[in-house]
């Protein structure tokens, strides 16, 4: 019980530093202002890369969407190999 709730206070704590940084970090409203959207979400082990502007961003989300997904498919796979290699001990 204390490991999830030490699990759900870092998220939270994760949330709110998020929160904060999005606000310090926004722009100064001036005459013009262009926008580049990018992200990607995470479903399972399948990433999704979205955008529109600049199409600089897709490379870097592309490569980080592989990297998670890797290490989506280690933490799925990684407790079977652990729990059959136990088992032969």
């Amino acid at each position: 019980m204390r490991l999830i709730l030490t699990g759900l206070g870092l998220v939270f704590i994760g949330a709110i530093i998020l929160a904060f940084s999005e606000v310090l970090s926004s722009p100064q409203v001036s005459g013009t202002t262009s926008s580049n959207v990018g992200g990607f979400i995470l479903i399972g082990p399948i990433p999704i890369v979205f955008g529109s502007g600049n199409q600089a961003l897709f490379p870097q989300l592309m490569t980080f969407g592989i990297i998670l997904t890797i290490i989506a498919i280690l933490f799925y796979v990684l407790p079977f190999i652990l729990l059959r290699k136990n088992q032969r001990n």
